[in-house]
Protein backbone atom coordinates (compact mmCIF):
# COMPACT_ATOMS: atom_id res chain seq x y z
CA UNK A 1 0.00 0.00 0.00
CA UNK A 2 1.20 3.30 -0.84
CA UNK A 3 0.68 6.92 0.65
CA UNK A 4 0.41 9.76 -1.72
CA UNK A 5 0.88 13.55 -1.31
CA UNK A 6 -0.70 15.83 -3.60
CA UNK A 7 0.80 19.08 -4.19
CA UNK A 8 -0.66 22.14 -2.07
CA UNK A 9 0.32 25.58 -1.57
CA UNK A 10 3.00 26.96 0.87
CA UNK A 11 0.29 29.57 2.22
CA UNK A 12 -2.18 26.82 3.49
CA UNK A 13 -2.69 25.88 6.76
CA UNK A 14 -1.31 22.34 6.35
CA UNK A 15 1.43 23.28 4.09
CA UNK A 16 3.41 25.42 6.41
CA UNK A 17 5.62 22.83 7.62
CA UNK A 18 9.00 20.68 6.74
CA UNK A 19 9.52 17.54 8.03
CA UNK A 20 12.44 16.33 9.62
CA UNK A 21 11.45 12.58 9.60
CA UNK A 22 13.94 9.89 11.65
CA UNK A 23 13.39 6.37 10.41
CA UNK A 24 13.46 4.02 13.24
CA UNK A 25 11.71 0.28 12.25
CA UNK A 26 11.33 -1.02 8.64
CA UNK A 27 11.86 0.73 5.66
CA UNK A 28 9.99 3.37 3.82
CA UNK A 29 10.75 4.01 -0.25
CA UNK A 30 10.09 7.85 -1.01
CA UNK A 31 9.01 8.74 -4.82
CA UNK A 32 9.02 11.94 -6.29
CA UNK A 33 8.69 12.76 -10.07
CA UNK A 34 11.91 11.35 -11.46
CA UNK A 35 13.70 11.16 -7.28
CA UNK A 36 13.43 8.05 -5.97
CA UNK A 37 14.94 7.10 -2.51
CA UNK A 38 14.48 4.65 0.13
CA UNK A 39 14.76 5.24 4.19
CA UNK A 40 15.83 2.35 6.17
CA UNK A 41 16.32 2.27 10.15
CA UNK A 42 18.53 5.31 11.18
CA UNK A 43 18.17 7.05 8.13
CA UNK A 44 17.02 10.88 8.24
CA UNK A 45 15.13 12.73 5.96
CA UNK A 46 13.75 16.13 5.37
CA UNK A 47 10.53 16.35 3.59
CA UNK A 48 8.40 19.42 1.92
CA UNK A 49 4.66 19.18 2.76
CA UNK A 50 3.78 21.61 -0.11
CA UNK A 51 5.36 19.11 -2.50
CA UNK A 52 3.69 16.34 -4.51
CA UNK A 53 5.66 12.61 -3.75
CA UNK A 54 4.63 8.92 -2.63
CA UNK A 55 5.50 7.31 0.76
CA UNK A 56 5.79 2.95 -0.12
CA UNK A 57 6.49 1.37 3.64
CA UNK A 58 7.65 -2.21 3.47
CA UNK A 59 5.44 -4.11 5.81
CA UNK A 60 5.24 -2.24 9.30
CA UNK A 61 7.58 0.85 10.14
CA UNK A 62 8.22 3.70 12.72
CA UNK A 63 9.22 7.09 12.08
CA UNK A 64 9.77 9.96 14.44
CA UNK A 65 8.23 13.47 11.99
CA UNK A 66 8.97 16.48 13.52
CA UNK A 67 6.94 19.49 12.15
CA UNK A 68 9.76 22.72 11.08
CA UNK A 69 8.29 25.67 10.51
CA UNK A 70 8.43 26.66 6.95
CA UNK A 71 9.09 30.47 7.56
CA UNK A 72 12.33 29.56 10.01
CA UNK A 73 13.40 26.93 7.51
CA UNK A 74 13.80 29.50 5.12
CA UNK A 75 14.66 31.98 7.28
CA UNK A 76 17.68 29.74 8.35
CA UNK A 77 18.88 28.17 5.09
CA UNK A 78 20.33 29.50 2.32
CA UNK A 79 18.03 30.15 -0.49
CA UNK A 80 20.08 27.28 -2.78
CA UNK A 81 20.16 24.78 -0.33
CA UNK A 82 18.27 21.22 -1.38
CA UNK A 83 15.00 20.81 0.88
CA UNK A 84 13.58 17.31 -0.17
CA UNK A 85 15.15 14.00 0.20
CA UNK A 86 17.83 12.04 2.53
CA UNK A 87 20.23 13.39 4.99
CA UNK A 88 23.78 13.02 4.85
CA UNK A 89 25.52 11.70 8.30
CA UNK A 90 28.84 11.26 7.32
CA UNK A 91 29.85 14.44 8.71
CA UNK A 92 29.67 16.42 12.47
CA UNK A 93 26.66 17.77 11.69
CA UNK A 94 24.49 14.89 10.40
CA UNK A 95 25.90 13.20 13.51
CA UNK A 96 24.40 15.35 15.95
CA UNK A 97 21.57 15.96 14.14
CA UNK A 98 21.05 12.32 14.39
CA UNK A 99 22.16 12.05 17.82
CA UNK A 100 19.23 14.71 18.91
CA UNK A 101 16.62 13.17 16.89
CA UNK A 102 17.67 9.80 18.65
CA UNK A 103 17.09 11.38 22.14
CA UNK A 104 14.01 13.13 21.07
CA UNK A 105 12.47 9.81 20.15
CA UNK A 106 13.28 8.23 23.07
CA UNK A 107 11.99 10.77 25.32
CA UNK A 108 15.08 12.27 26.49
CA UNK A 109 14.13 15.53 25.05
CA UNK A 110 10.86 17.53 25.44
CA UNK A 111 9.74 19.71 22.73
CA UNK A 112 6.79 21.10 24.22
CA UNK A 113 8.99 21.98 27.05
CA UNK A 114 7.97 25.51 26.89
CA UNK A 115 7.91 27.85 23.89
CA UNK A 116 11.20 29.06 23.99
CA UNK A 117 12.69 26.08 24.30
CA UNK A 118 10.92 24.75 21.76
CA UNK A 119 11.82 27.65 19.39
CA UNK A 120 15.72 27.40 20.21
CA UNK A 121 15.55 23.58 19.64
CA UNK A 122 13.54 23.91 16.42
CA UNK A 123 16.38 26.28 15.33
CA UNK A 124 19.09 24.03 16.54
CA UNK A 125 17.69 21.15 14.14
CA UNK A 126 17.44 23.82 11.45
CA UNK A 127 21.29 25.28 11.72
CA UNK A 128 22.39 21.39 11.85
CA UNK A 129 20.62 20.68 8.38
CA UNK A 130 22.60 23.22 6.37
CA UNK A 131 26.02 21.48 6.25
CA UNK A 132 24.15 18.38 5.44
CA UNK A 133 22.69 19.93 2.75
CA UNK A 134 23.56 21.08 -0.81
CA UNK A 135 22.29 22.67 -4.23
CA UNK A 136 20.22 20.35 -6.44
CA UNK A 137 22.44 20.93 -9.28
CA UNK A 138 25.86 22.09 -8.71
CA UNK A 139 28.22 19.45 -6.84
CA UNK A 140 30.15 20.33 -3.76
CA UNK A 141 33.42 18.85 -3.91
CA UNK A 142 33.99 19.28 -0.57
CA UNK A 143 31.60 16.66 0.80
CA UNK A 144 30.60 12.88 -0.17
CA UNK A 145 28.75 13.12 -3.44
CA UNK A 146 26.65 10.35 -3.06
CA UNK A 147 23.31 12.18 -3.56
CA UNK A 148 24.33 13.01 -6.81
CA UNK A 149 25.35 9.65 -7.82
CA UNK A 150 22.17 8.68 -6.64
CA UNK A 151 20.41 11.15 -9.09
CA UNK A 152 22.05 10.28 -11.84
CA UNK A 153 21.44 6.45 -11.40
CA UNK A 154 17.86 7.13 -10.86
CA UNK A 155 17.71 9.07 -14.39
CA UNK A 156 19.02 6.68 -16.18
CA UNK A 157 17.65 3.20 -13.78
CA UNK A 158 16.80 0.73 -16.75
CA UNK A 159 20.56 1.45 -18.00
CA UNK A 160 22.52 3.25 -15.70
CA UNK A 161 26.40 4.60 -15.92
CA UNK A 162 29.12 1.84 -15.29
CA UNK A 163 30.99 3.17 -12.31
CA UNK A 164 33.54 4.32 -14.36
CA UNK A 165 31.25 6.76 -16.70
CA UNK A 166 29.30 7.98 -13.31
CA UNK A 167 32.89 9.22 -12.00
CA UNK A 168 33.94 10.93 -14.78
CA UNK A 169 30.31 12.71 -14.99
CA UNK A 170 31.35 13.66 -11.30
CA UNK A 171 34.87 14.61 -11.86
CA UNK A 172 36.18 11.95 -9.10
CA UNK A 173 37.98 8.68 -9.40
CA UNK A 174 36.13 5.14 -9.41
CA UNK A 175 38.02 4.57 -5.71
CA UNK A 176 36.21 7.75 -4.62
CA UNK A 177 32.93 6.99 -6.16
CA UNK A 178 32.89 3.50 -4.44
CA UNK A 179 33.70 5.39 -1.28
CA UNK A 180 30.61 7.43 -1.30
CA UNK A 181 28.68 4.25 -0.85
CA UNK A 182 30.76 2.40 1.30
CA UNK A 183 30.28 4.83 4.11
CA UNK A 184 27.00 3.52 4.17
CA UNK A 185 27.96 0.30 4.32
CA UNK A 186 26.36 0.26 0.51
CA UNK A 187 27.53 -0.48 -2.83
CA UNK A 188 26.72 1.05 -6.47
CA UNK A 189 25.54 -2.53 -7.06
CA UNK A 190 22.82 -3.06 -4.27
CA UNK A 191 21.68 0.40 -4.47
CA UNK A 192 20.35 -0.11 -8.23
CA UNK A 193 19.21 -3.53 -7.60
CA UNK A 194 17.07 -2.01 -4.44
CA UNK A 195 15.99 0.87 -6.47
CA UNK A 196 14.57 -1.40 -9.50
CA UNK A 197 12.92 -3.59 -6.69
CA UNK A 198 10.84 -0.54 -5.27
CA UNK A 199 10.02 0.13 -8.66
CA UNK A 200 8.92 -3.44 -9.50
CA UNK A 201 6.88 -3.58 -6.30
CA UNK A 202 5.46 -0.08 -7.70
CA UNK A 203 4.30 -1.64 -10.72
CA UNK A 204 2.81 -4.88 -8.64
CA UNK A 205 0.84 -2.76 -7.08
CA UNK A 206 -1.36 -1.27 -9.95
CA UNK A 207 -4.10 -3.00 -10.70
CA UNK A 208 -7.03 -3.18 -13.76
CA UNK A 209 -5.48 -2.49 -17.00
CA UNK A 210 -2.01 -1.19 -15.53
CA UNK A 211 -1.44 -4.49 -13.97
CA UNK A 212 1.39 -6.05 -15.80
CA UNK A 213 2.32 -9.94 -15.30
CA UNK A 214 4.62 -10.61 -13.06
CA UNK A 215 7.41 -11.93 -15.54
CA UNK A 216 7.07 -8.77 -17.47
CA UNK A 217 7.61 -6.19 -14.75
CA UNK A 218 10.89 -8.54 -13.99
CA UNK A 219 12.26 -8.17 -17.32
CA UNK A 220 10.86 -4.43 -17.35
CA UNK A 221 13.40 -3.70 -14.80
CA UNK A 222 16.53 -5.64 -15.36
CA UNK A 223 15.41 -8.94 -14.26
CA UNK A 224 16.04 -11.07 -16.93
CA UNK A 225 15.62 -14.71 -14.92
CA UNK A 226 12.13 -14.38 -13.32
CA UNK A 227 12.99 -17.23 -10.95
CA UNK A 228 16.38 -14.69 -9.42
CA UNK A 229 13.91 -11.76 -9.71
CA UNK A 230 11.37 -13.52 -7.03
CA UNK A 231 14.10 -14.55 -5.23
CA UNK A 232 15.69 -11.12 -4.18
CA UNK A 233 12.21 -9.52 -3.90
CA UNK A 234 11.14 -12.02 -1.41
CA UNK A 235 14.81 -11.30 0.25
CA UNK A 236 13.84 -7.77 0.07
CA UNK A 237 10.31 -7.53 1.06
CA UNK A 238 9.66 -11.03 3.16
CA UNK A 239 7.87 -12.57 0.51
CA UNK A 240 7.53 -13.20 -3.12
CA UNK A 241 6.35 -10.83 -5.79
CA UNK A 242 2.94 -13.41 -6.35
CA UNK A 243 1.89 -12.26 -2.50
CA UNK A 244 3.14 -8.69 -2.23
CA UNK A 245 0.54 -8.17 -5.10
CA UNK A 246 -2.06 -10.05 -3.66
CA UNK A 247 -1.41 -8.22 -0.32
CA UNK A 248 -1.57 -4.75 -1.90
CA UNK A 249 -4.53 -5.37 -4.09
CA UNK A 250 -6.36 -7.04 -1.18
CA UNK A 251 -5.31 -3.58 1.21
CA UNK A 252 -6.90 -1.59 -1.41
CA UNK A 253 -9.92 -3.27 -2.05
CA UNK A 254 -10.91 -3.16 1.47
CA UNK A 255 -10.11 0.59 1.45
CA UNK A 256 -12.21 1.06 -1.45
CA UNK A 257 -15.08 -1.09 0.33
CA UNK A 258 -15.16 0.84 3.35
CA UNK A 259 -18.27 2.16 4.65
CA UNK A 260 -19.77 0.11 2.06
CA UNK A 261 -23.10 -2.30 2.95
Amino acid sequence: MSIRRERGSASRGDDRFYFLVLQREGSMAINRSAQTFTLHPGDMALLDSAESFEMQPNGLIAQLSIHLCRDAVDRLLPTHAWRFGKIEQSGLSGRLLHGMLQQISDGEMNLGAGQSHGAALQDALINLLQPSLHPDDVPNTGRPLRRLAERMINKTLLAPPTPAELAAMLNISVRQLYRQFELDGDSIGRYIQRQRLHCAARDLAQTGDNALPITTIAYKWGFTDSAHFSRVFKRHYSMPPKDYRANVQGATSAHNNQGHP
